[in-house]
């Protein structure tokens, strides 16, 4: 695994309680109230110091100075005072002063909204971008902006529609996707979303459907291989009409593709980094990729298994439109009647399959013979 090794802050970074939490002292013992969580936090002594510290401006050097006073030695001071920032950051208790340079920032379009990034420094920056296919300067609706910086080794970030997060510098890249994702998923624009990947062949969407480990990924990177456009490998956005987004994110890869992908394009970005679920992953940035809206020619639903051949089984629009419903999501977690609509259309405009497959190279050549009309 490849090391994250990144720059230090060049700023002094300021901490300061939340302007709803609320400090006191109950029979002397010392409580934070939340108003926004309605809840009664308390403090040993520690804990009581650093918040009254922040809550006069101190800097963290600053009060890892005066706990040292207190004949902390820095060592533990950082600890105790990581640990109760921490805390306090996760239940909202505390604020960040986000100094950002204004030229460290990078934009693209993804499911038709503008993207904004920004970090700290160009170390911090390069990691936030590497789920992305690259720069693009077309004009999108409106804006969802991200933000990080470090606390010591680990990451704070924000988007502009919630609180403050934290993460390991290794989860960066896919907590930043993950959470992109579930902006864009939210959109009035789309009225559900399904786990599916999206290709582009002579203007018409394929749709590879199937919940994480079927095989989505990597048969996405043979079918690019062999031309076809790619326009994302994880989530396919759905409009009212029925017409298919991808959100063309570089490509991600698990560890088992990574020896295909050395064979495919050697000339990769190997950085590795971790998922929520811990899994280790890859991304590469697909050059060209599509990002507008397509009408769906083909929906496959991947079955993969551990040996045989592969094989491509037709399904009729009832248990094509089933299949869908099963794999469907939207952001209040209910499929609407428009939503219900939009699966008709799809359906009813496309031709649905369940492959069959144990390797992505053999399910690679049916589906191009399917697509191409030979099959």
């Amino acid at each position: 695994m490849a090391e994250a090794v990144l720059e230090k802050s060049s700023t002094e970074m300021m901490l300061r309680p939340a302007a709803d939490a609320v400090f006191a002292l109950l029979d002397g013992r010392p409580v934070l109230f939340s108003e926004t969580r309605q809840k009664i936090y308390e403090l040993d002594k520690v804990g009581a110091f650093i918040w009254c510290e922040l809550a006069h401006g101190a800097s963290l050097a600053a009060i890892y100075q005066e706990l040292g006073r207190l004949g902390i030695d820095e060592y533990t001071a950082r600890q105790f005072s990581r640990q109760a920032i921490n805390a306090w950051i996760d239940r909202e208790l505390l604020d960040v002063d986000w100094r950002m340079p204004a030229n460290c920032a990078f934009s693209a379009v993804l499911g038709r909204r503008r993207i904004n990034v920004r970090a700290e420094n160009w170390d911090l920056l390069q990691r936030m971008v590497s789920p992305f296919c690259g720069p693009d300067n077309e004009n999108g609706e409106d804006d969802i902006a991200v933000e990080a910086m470090m606390l010591d080794d680990q990451v704070l970030f924000r988007g502009n529609d919630a609180g403050t997060h934290r993460c390991e510098v290794e989860a960066l890249a896919p907590t930043i996707k993950a959470h992109l994702t579930e902006r864009l998923i939210r959109s009035n624009r789309w009225v559900f979303a399904l786990h599916a990947a999206t290709l582009a062949n002579c203007g018409m969407g394929l749709l590879l459907c199937g919940q994480p480990g079927a095989g989505k990924s990597t048969l996405t990177l043979q079918l690019v291989d062999a031309g076809f456009q790619y326009s994302g490998d994880d989530v396919a956005l759905i409009g009212a009409d029925g017409t298919v987004c991808g959100i063309p994110f570089a490509l991600t890869l698990k560890e088992g593709s990574w020896e295909l992908l050395s064979r495919l394009r050697g000339d990769w970005d190997d950085v590795t980094h971790r998922r929520a679920d811990g899994a280790q992953v890859r991304y590469l940035p697909i050059p060209n990729a599509h990002n507008e809206s397509l009408s769906a020619g083909w929906v496959i639903f991947l079955n993969r298994v551990a040996n045989g051949s592969a094989e491509l089984t037709a399904l009729d629009q009832l248990e094509s439109m089933k299949r869908l419903i099963e794999g469907a999501f939207a952001s209040d977690g209910r499929l609407s009647r428009a939503g219900f609509f939009a699966l008709k259309r799809i359906v009813a405009g496309a031709r649905s399959f369940q492959l069959t497959y144990c390797e992505s190279v053999e399910a690679r050549g049916l589906l191009m013979d399917l697509c191409n009309g030979k099959a």
